[in-house]
């Protein structure tokens, strides 16, 4: 006796297609990674250009800048003169009365990224 069984999951011809699909639109909507094509240095053809910061970066080697308001961010030059730029990811911290969100931008990515800062409630214990 044979038992037919049945292939995917069960949802479908394009189930399967499907879920792949949004799995991959999740994960770039979680990326904390971006883009920039055709970075070539006008001056040195051999490296990438991060404009605004006017850094060069050579191939297959990161920057990574400090105390550089705005810029807490990584990049790399692939060999295809593509930047790849690490970003802080989104977070949903919430300020309350003894905690603060606060960036250190002396620090170099991800460790300059945004955290919440917590003081201690001042106390009236006797």
């Amino acid at each position: 006796m044979l038992i037919p069984l049945r292939s995917g999951l069960g949802i479908g011809y394009y189930g399967v297609p499907m879920l792949l699909l949004l799995a991959l639109l999740y994960a770039h909507v979680a990326a904390d990674l971006g883009y920039r094509a055709n970075a070539v240095h006008p001056d040195y053809p051999g490296q990438c250009y991060f404009d605004e910061l006017k850094q060069p970066i050579p191939k297959y080697q990161s920057y990574k800048p400090i105390n550089r308001e705005g810029h807490c961010k990584s990049f790399f030059c692939r060999p295809d003169y593509v930047l790849e730029i690490g970003y802080c990811g989104r977070h949903n911290l919430v300020p309350t009365k003894n905690c603060k969100i606060d960036s250190d931008m002396r620090r170099i990515f991800p460790h300059c990224c945004p955290k919440l800062i917590c003081q201690k409630p001042d106390s009236n214990d006797i």
